[in-house]
């Protein structure tokens, strides 16, 4: 519960401290008095978003502090985030006037978003804005599921549906990759099909060029080693180069009788006759072995001209560029056929994921279903103690075109709170009277199976009076058996019910406004008490009034 508020210079507050105790709490004050101000502050301290402007004119900074009595929510949170557990728990925020906040729990410093998780746990904030919230599917499927026994299927969804959000994200990516031209398995087939009937790897282009290049010159090759070997061995004009040659060898040989000097040349003279009569024998071979194969010819000279064609269309310079390329196609064919196959593992297991997804998404909807039946009914009942006789309270449960986090089906609440007229959706209730009871009905209903300790209900009576007040009054105060209600109120008989009374003045002085909240004992209850039932004139019968709804209250504890 809501132990203690301490505010600092927010707004028209310029220091304010404000206990409260357990049951339930009424706020009463004229409109303009400050009220919402007071709510304002507690919505900061419970994580909501600052404003720059809400700081005091002429301070600084403003601080607001609230005291709660510990819970095992927040303390299981406190212990997971490693932050150090007090027998209470102690929210600050702090403001300044640039706008820049800090807030802390229990001095450890904490986001916004943290500090709103941790609210969220501690006080139920019914604001003006709450009713336009019922409205929504998320607040009717989180309202159900608060009053429900079903946390393990809601989890099991969330699980469930988180998998197949991956799974899904998996298989669009895959589908993008397997988009692009470079994954065309068709085309990668062909590349490396026409490669392949080159049998690139299977020759050597070098040796084929130089085989090639000699039948297209067969007979000048031929001419020429002929024309060779006749300089060498041809004694037509004399003696031939190897007859010169082995006189010449003659000669230095006859110097070796004489002196040893010239050994080495008669050897190296020697050595160059065996190696020229080597290479007449040679050119000889080769003369002789020069072939014309036109066959031969034409069928390397269409292998080349497929290599021309294949190397123009990649722009490769040669043969083993093309045996890289058809590596790298290799490559990316083996990595293609791989997307397909986790292209195909991927889609079965989005089918598989959503499969899953949807029936943990029924079996949420099913006990949904089953717990709205209920809870309809005694929100029905609430209504009927609350001078709504002919009250009709439906859920209408469909499947809905999309699943998201909240589960698969399409919500709609509809209401009648009068005979003879069929429930419509909950949008089209006008009278504020029935939406006053029908929120607070759902505020009551289940309360005791919610473990939020606290919760505050802003004007939640707008539009009600008499006995139907009366009777609104009951329902707040017997929420306050399992949980501290704070309501802030116009209505005398919700004022007079609660056990703890705080009166919200706007005081000036000195050209100041402040804005002030007093704890009223008896006397000062009952002047108030009277002045909400009789106006700013407090007339004895007002008095007399205000005495009986306080002291003669039967709910009056």
């Amino acid at each position: 519960m809501l132990k203690r508020l301490h505010i600092e210079n927010y707004a028209l507050i310029e220091d304010l401290e404000i206990l409260w105790s357990e049951g339930m709490t009424a706020m009463t004050g004229e409109t303009g008095s400050g009220k919402s101000i007071v709510l304002g502050a507690m919505g900061l301290i419970l994580g909501h978003r600052t404003e720059a402007s809400a700081v005091r004119q002429g301070t600084q900074k403003c601080t607001i502090e609230a005291t709660f009595s510990s819970t095992e929510a927040t303390n299981q949170w406190l212990k997971h985030q490693d932050y150090e557990i007090w027998p209470e728990i102690i929210l600050r925020r702090e403001l300044n006037a640039e706008g820049r906040s800090r807030a802390f729990v229990n001095d450890s410093p904490v986001t916004a978003a943290e500090m709103r998780h941790v609210g969220e746990k501690l006080v139920d904030l019914h604001g003006q804005d709450n009713t336009r919230l019922l409205l929504t599917r998320e607040y009717q499927l989180n309202w159900i599921d608060e009053r429900a026994n079903h946390d393990h299927l809601r989890v099991a969804y969330r699980v469930a549906f988180s998998a197949y959000e991956e799974a899904k994200a998996t298989l669009r990516a895959i589908e993008l990759e397997k988009a692009r031209p470079q994954t065309d398995l068709d085309y990668l087939r062909y590349q490396l099909q026409e490669l392949e009937d080159l049998q690139i790897e299977s020759h050597d282009w070098m040796a084929l060029e130089d085989e090639r290049n000699a039948l297209e010159h067969s007979a000048e090759l031929r001419h020429d080693l002929q024309a060779a070997w006749s300089l060498i061995t041809d004694e037509s004009q004399g003696n031939s180069a190897i007859d010169r040659l082995q006189e010449a060898r003659k000669l230095v040989a006859s110097t070796i009788q004489r002196t040893a000097l010239y050994a080495s040349l008669h050897q190296r003279i020697d050595a160059l006759t065996i190696e020229l009569k080597d290479i007449a024998n040679e050119l000889e071979q080769q003369a002789d072995s020069v072939e014309e194969n036109p066959q031969r010819l034409h069928t390397l000279n269409g292998l080349f001209n497929d290599l021309q064609k294949v190397l123009h269309k990649h722009n490769a310079p040669d043969a083993p560029a093309l045996i890289e390329l058809k590596n790298q196609l290799n490559s990316r064919l083996d990595q293609a056929s791989s997307l397909q196959q986790s292209f195909e593992d991927a889609l079965a297991d989005e089918k598989l994921k959503h499969e899953a997804m949807m029936q943990a998404g029924m079996n949420l909807m099913t006990s949904r279903k089953s717990t709205a039946q209920k809870l309809a009914i005694q929100i029905e009942h609430m209504l009927q103690t609350m001078s709504m006789t002919n009250a009709k309270l439906e859920f209408d449960f469909q499947r809905g075109e999309q699943p998201d986090q909240w589960g698969i089906e399409a919500l709609v609440m509809r209401f009648s709170g009068n005979p003879g007229v069929d429930p419509l959706p909950l949008q089209k209730v006008a009278s504020g009277g029935e939406k006053s009871r029908l929120m607070l009905a759902f505020k009551a209903v289940g309360h005791d199976a919610v473990s939020i300790p606290t919760i505050i209900l802003d004007e939640i009576d707008t539009g009600v009076s008499g006995n139907v007040a009366s009777k609104m009054a009951q329902m707040m105060k017997r929420m306050s058996v399992h949980q501290q209600v704070i309501a802030v109120t116009h209505l005398p008989q919700v004022a007079a019910i609660a056990s703890q009374h705080f009166l919200v003045k706007k005081e000036e002085t000195a050209g100041s406004t402040r804005t002030l909240v007093d704890a009223l004992e008896q006397d000062l209850r009952v002047m108030e008490i009277a002045a909400m039932l009789s106006g700013a004139e407090v007339s004895d019968a007002a008095k007399e009034n205000a005495e009986a709804l306080l002291f003669d209250h039967p709910e009056k504890t």
